[in-house]
């Protein structure tokens, strides 16, 4: 199953004081992270937070057995219409859990995230959904 979910729009700018928070220049991409989380949100999914990384921005989302996050990612650092891809991390379906000591089955919560963040980019007028992608595409 291919990992990338891939979008194009102008809907998320560089945000006022986003500077501050990148950890390497060039690395924005918070509006977009916040449309994850508030999508997430909507759908029922606990964020208990989201956070700039030295690759893009990463979203926490906690699961009923163990925690994920959502990395996103954004293709430039201009307030044009850009390409942006995001994924689960782990795209695992069985991670190791060290409450349990055994592998724990999330396959099922990647497709219910996966089909959640879809159905968002899809149903906004703003956002054109490119599709699945195996590679980064920038």
């Amino acid at each position: 199953m291919p990992s990338l979910l891939h979008i194009r729009t102008e809907k998320f700018p560089i945000l006022d004081g986003e500077e501050d928070e990148i950890l390497h220049a060039g690395v924005f991409g918070k509006a977009f992270s916040q449309f994850i989380e508030s999508s997430l949100k909507n759908a029922g999914y606990e964020i208990p937070f989201i956070a700039c990384e030295d690759w893009g921005w990463w979203v926490e989302v906690k699961l009923p057995s163990t925690s994920i996050g959502i990395t996103c990612y954004r293709e430039h650092d201009s307030n044009t219409e850009c390409q942006f891809v995001c994924s689960a991390s782990p795209e695992k379906d069985k991670v190791w859990s060290w409450a349990k000591l055994r592998r724990i089955d999330i396959g099922p919560d990647l497709t219910a995230i996966r089909n959640t963040l879809t159905r968002a980019f899809e149903e906004d007028p703003m956002i054109e959904f490119l599709g699945e992608l195996d590679e980064m595409p920038f």
